[in-house]
Formats: C-alpha cells, structure tokens, sequence
C-alpha cells in the first residue's frame, strides 16, 4: 500500500487564480474581500503559527434554518479545497443565507499549506484525534495543535455542524476521485451519491477495491469511523457527513472546479432553495 509523505512537497499553478497554490498571502487577500462581500462574521479561534485559524459565518443566523460547515485544508498538500472554497464563495451572493446558517474553516492547516506539505510544521496530522471520551470532546496522543484549538470551539463546530458537515480533502496518489459519506442508514443514499455524482463529473470514480485499507464501492467509503474531524462531528450528532477526496494526480484547476462544485451540491442538497 502506497503511503502519503508527510513533508513532500507539492506546488501547482492555477490559472484561475493566476498564482502558486502555496501562495497563502494571495489566499487570505482573496478570502477577505470574499468575506467583506458576503458580510460574513469572523471568530479567530487560535493561531497556528503566525497565521489565524479563523471560522467563518452567514449574518443573522436564522432558527429555523439548516446548520452546515465546510471546511477544507486539513493538509497542506490538498491544495485545491482552500482555493475551491473561494472559488465557490466568488459565484453566491448572500441571498443564499435566507435559507442556510452556513460556517465556514476554510483553511486549519497554514503552515502546511504555505509549505506544501501535508502536516503541519510541528510534524502533526491536523485531521487526527477528536476523540469522544463519555461523550465529551478529548484530546489523545494523535491530536495536532490545530486539532487542539477546534476541539476547544467542539461546542460551537457541534451547533455549527447540527444537520451536516463537508470536509474537502485530496489524494495525491490518486488519478481517481471517491467520498467517505456518513448516513443514518445501512447503504449510502442520495447524500453519498449526489456528492460523489458531482466530483464523478470532473474525474474518473474508484469504483472498486482498496483504498487506505478500507473497502471502496461505486466511488464511496461508507460510515467508516476515525478520529478525523468530520467522523468526530457525526459521532457528535451531525445528522450528514462526507470528506470529499479530489485526485492529486489530476490537473490543479479542474481540483479546483471540483471541490467547487461539491460545496455548491452540499447546499443544493441539505439547504434547497424554496420555489
């Protein structure tokens, strides 16, 4: 089984951005005027290093409204969830925030990202140990500085995270794209599948084998449970979940339009527009 290096490093140019994709001071200029724009509320919840970690969310959050977060790089190498979110943020307006309390963790591993390599620079995994401990939010032995701060915010990314949550990874090994999707169910449904459909139209679907040890069908790795963010928030009562993985070894914009287009799929399908 081929495994990922933790500090290879990895760098693509984006003509859509018109940059490297480890060209963070480009990212956080581009991200502040996409959060001016919008009018969405910032609360830093910690540094890692000397850049923010910082959650995003709609204005007037509504009662009645769906509760969903996205977030994107957890590692430094999956470039193109960072700058898909900002290139889903450039194509909403806020209209869209009638009918969603939408929040946003756009990039948790700077450092990594700056440097193009998949852990962070203290060498931790920033998508390992949330872990569960009677119920409550722990840390372990696994779990990153940055993991640290995020489980310290575990009630405020719990509440933010209530009807689903979409996490936006990448394979650098990979020509093929898959999910891990969460479901209240015994087989994946139209979540799982609707997702995988969207990243299905830009890449190829690893439609059978292994992948990481774990059983792979029809593009999907289905209620695998870890210490990973987005398995932490299910087990938390996230009533979705799905860690998109575009395919590293594909071109970075069309990653870019990828992760794009499973954020704006993720909203189509758990924040329907009313006609």
């Amino acid at each position: 089984m081929l495994t990922r290096s933790p500090f290879e490093r990895f760098s693509w140019h984006s003509d859509i951005f018109d940059c490297q994709s480890t060209d963070i001071a480009r990212f956080y200029l581009q991200l502040e005027e996409e959060v001016q724009r919008l009018g969405l509320s910032a609360r830093t919840l910690g540094k890692a290093g000397s850049h923010p970690v910082t959650l995003y969310q709609s204005p007037a959050q509504k009662a009645q409204a769906p509760n969903l977060l996205i977030s994107s790089g957890f590692h430094g190498e999956e470039a193109a969830g960072p700058w898909g979110m900002l290139h889903f943020l450039s194509g909403i307006d806020a209209s869209l925030f009638e009918r969603v309390n939408l929040s946003l963790l756009p990039l948790v591993n700077p450092t990594g990202f700056s440097r193009g390599h998949r852990f962070n620079l203290q060498g931790q995994n920033p998508n390992r140990g949330y872990a569960l401990e009677g119920g409550r939010p722990a840390s372990n032995d696994d779990t990153s500085d940055e993991g640290k701060l995020l489980l310290e915010h575990a009630r405020l990314l719990q509440a933010a995270s209530r009807d689903g949550i979409l996490t936006c990874h990448e394979d650098v090994l990979e020509e093929r794209t898959y999910v891990y999707s969460f479901e209240p169910s015994q087989l994946p449904g139209q979540f799982s599948l609707r997702l995988r459909d969207a990243l299905g139209h830009y890449f190829p679907l690893a439609m059978e084998g292994e992948i990481d040890g774990l059983a792979v069908k029809d593009g999907v790795i289905f209620n695998h449970f870890d210490t990973s963010f987005e398995s932490f928030l299910v087990r938390s009562g996230a009533r979705f979940g799905m860690c998109s993985e575009t395919p590293g070894k594909q071109v970075f914009d069309q990653r870019v339009l990828a992760n794009s287009a499973v954020m704006a799929e993720f909203l189509a399908l758990l924040a329907p527009e009313v006609s």
